[in-house]
């Protein structure tokens, strides 16, 4: 079975936890950057009309990348957590 959205933001959020308690002006780079990328887009989407999605600027935009702008990994870890409340909880398990 495939990865939630909430499940995937959640791996993220603690992976960049995990970096910016290293360095607070840690930066995604490499690789990382299109899997946070997917991992945002994919999250907005599965919003839609979330008023908090509608204003939230693209972490991860065309311009920022060709500017050659970092991504400081604070940034992407506020947007994550905004996402991750946002999303529905899945409901309870139950046993009969």
């Amino acid at each position: 079975m495939a990865a939630t959205p909430r499940q995937r933001l959640a791996a993220l959020i603690q992976d960049l936890e995990a970096a910016t308690q290293r360095d607070p002006e840690q930066e995604v780079t490499g690789m990382a950057v299109p899997v946070l990328d997917a991992v945002l887009t994919e999250a907005k989407a599965a919003l839609g009309g979330d008023p908090v999605v509608a204003v939230m600027r693209d972490v991860i935009s065309p311009e920022t990348i060709e500017a050659g702008e970092p991504i400081r990994a604070l940034d992407a870890l506020i947007v994550a957590r905004q996402l991750h409340a946002a999303l529905p909880k899945p409901p309870p398990l139950v046993s009969f």
